[in-house]
């Protein structure tokens, strides 16, 4: 149990952020740091869901070298969301 920002990723290919995390960026920026390749899956929330869970603001990760690669939207039958990032090479 530790920070994420303090972790070192180069053995995982996906690494899952939760939604309630709060210093996402630096996690973004660690994961590519140890493991360019890696996918990461963050979890947020969209319309009525965000009276659960906070959404996430992604127009903080345009400090960290990567990019949206793909995006779930939730429906009737599930409350989160996804956000894909990949390393911006």
């Amino acid at each position: 149990m530790n920070d994420g920002a303090l972790h070192d990723y180069t053995e995982f290919d996906l690494v899952w952020i939760a939604s309630l995390v709060p210093n996402k960026e630096e996690i973004l920026e660690c994961i590519f740091q140890t493991n360019p390749d890696a996918t990461v899956a963050i979890w947020s929330v969209d319309g009525i869901r965000q009276l659960l869970y906070e959404p996430v603001d992604a127009t903080k990760f345009s400090k960290v070298a990567c990019e949206e690669v793909g995006r779930t939207i939730a429906d009737t039958f599930t409350i989160n969301s996804n956000m894909y990032y990949t390393f911006k090479q």
